[in-house]
């Protein structure tokens, strides 16, 4: 079975990195789509002219969020374990640990429409690279 329902989606984003920090916000149509038993939260994020293929797969415990363009970026959030990540560069790939330190998601599938909210840390070789938090919502 596959159901796809346009949505809505409203991002709230803030980045530490080498003690600065940035916050981001945008707005962006987009699908939620259920394919078998999976379900997904799909958008095309635009910033400074780029637009990033962002994809969402919301699991009872796990978000498995998947970023395409120049470069991809594939995290699973995971509350009861750390999660290891390969990010490709322009030098080579990166293994990064994502420590989600909180996961909060509720949806109405009838209704097409809730929240995802994720805190986690980046870490590559034991160093911490970065702390972000990322509140979606997304609506009919």
């Amino acid at each position: 079975m596959k159901k796809v329902v346009p949505v809505k989606v409203k991002m709230l984003s803030k980045m530490t990195q080498d003690g600065e920090t940035a916050n981001f916000t945008f707005e962006e149509d987009g699908q939620l789509a259920t394919v078998g038993d999976k379900h997904y939260l799909r958008y095309t994020e635009h910033q400074h002219g780029i637009e990033t293929p962002v994809q969402f797969r919301l699991d009872d415990q796990q978000v498995h969020l998947l970023r395409s363009g120049d470069v991809e970026t594939r995290f699973v959030f995971d509350e009861d374990a750390a999660t290891t990540s390969r990010y490709q560069t322009a030098y080579g790939p990166i293994d990064l640990r994502v420590i989600t330190k909180r996961l909060a998601k509720k949806v109405d599938w009838e209704d097409a429409r809730g929240s995802l909210e994720v805190e986690y840390d980046l870490h590559s070789s034991g160093m911490l690279v970065g702390s972000y938090q990322v509140s979606l919502q997304f609506y009919r």
